[in-house]
């Protein structure tokens, strides 16, 4: 794909303080080898001067700055929304904790652009840390029992199984490209997730428009997820807006019945883990949510 023909793409990173990972995000995205490319970062809400270390060091980027922590749909919305008004045609969300393959973003516009009713396309997403051929994720798709989104390849080995393009039902959107006419049907993020199912809603509600979603296994990304992070106790505001999102899909998207039935499997497998603190504040986000969405029925 020459620079010529390339369409027009915007990346959007999502910053929030860690601004040493922040630049080694901005550099190897300055090092792909898409040309038609424009790089904005959004700062939502950094308090370890992210904006002007940026400014600093990449004067031909694009600094977008939050005075607050918008969450990740709101900090993406607000790059979207800069990315749309300046005439993208792709859109790529991206959070500050990847590295990107100098061709990722060439392989994902290929292969969405050969597509037709291809929405968004999602990329290899490797562990950085340890062993960089184990998979982060590949996607995901709906478990009917326990009722909930499962995610794909996790912690799997790099293999053949994962070298062919596919369709699949959910994409994170740590690295995700969005084409344009999506984002003009289905809208944009949903700002009442702060975070967690985020993704899995616009990617519902860009199926459910008729658009596909597509594994695109050339196109390669490393997340800088570390094993120790992962299995650290999350405090209660984690749960807590967890089980906000939780309500919000659910209701939204399933029925009352579903959202009881995960509720159950999560009392069950938190008691089994021995983790019973986390079902307290869990359940309070999601009677919260449930308290929202009522209000607005009446």
């Amino acid at each position: 794909m020459s620079g010529i023909s390339e369409p027009l793409v915007y990346v959007i990173i999502l910053a929030w303080n860690q601004k040493d990972m922040t630049v080694e995000c901005v550099e190897s995205f300055l090092a792909s080898h898409y040309n038609n490319m424009h790089l904005v970062v959004v700062d939502n809400g950094s308090t370890d001067g992210t904006s002007e270390t940026l400014a600093g060091r990449f004067p031909q980027i694009k600094i977008l700055r939050s005075p607050v922590n918008l969450g990740i749909a709101g900090g993406y919305n607000i790059g979207i929304e800069y990315a749309v008004e300046h005439g993208a045609k792709y859109v790529l969300v991206a959070n500050n904790d990847i590295i990107v393959e100098q061709k990722m973003l060439q392989f994902l516009v290929e292969a969405l652009e050969g597509i037709p009713k291809a929405g968004l396309g999602l990329p290899k997403i490797y562990h950085y840390y340890g062993d960089r051929k184990r998979l982060w994720c590949t996607g995901a798709y709906w478990r009917k029992f326990p009722p909930s989104i499962k995610m794909m390849g996790v912690n799997a080995k790099d293999s053949p199984r994962f070298s062919y393009m596919r369709e699949v039902e959910y994409a994170p959107s740590c690295c995700l490209l969005i084409k344009r006419e999506v984002l003009e049907t289905v809208g944009y993020f949903d700002t009442e997730y702060f975070f967690y199912y985020d993704d899995w809603d616009f990617s519902l509600r860009v199926r459910k428009a008729g658009y596909s979603i597509w594994f695109v296994p050339m196109a390669k990304v490393w997340h800088k997820v570390s094993m120790s992070t992962q299995k650290s106790e999350k405090p209660d505001r984690w749960w807590y807006i967890w089980g906000k999102s939780t309500a919000r899909y659910y209701l939204r998207h399933l029925t009352p019945q579903a959202l009881i039935l995960f509720l159950i499997w999560f009392v069950i497998r938190e008691c089994i883990k021995f983790k019973p603190r986390r079902i307290l504040p869990f359940l309070a986000g999601v009677g919260h949510e449930i308290a929202i969405i009522h209000s607005w029925t009446l």
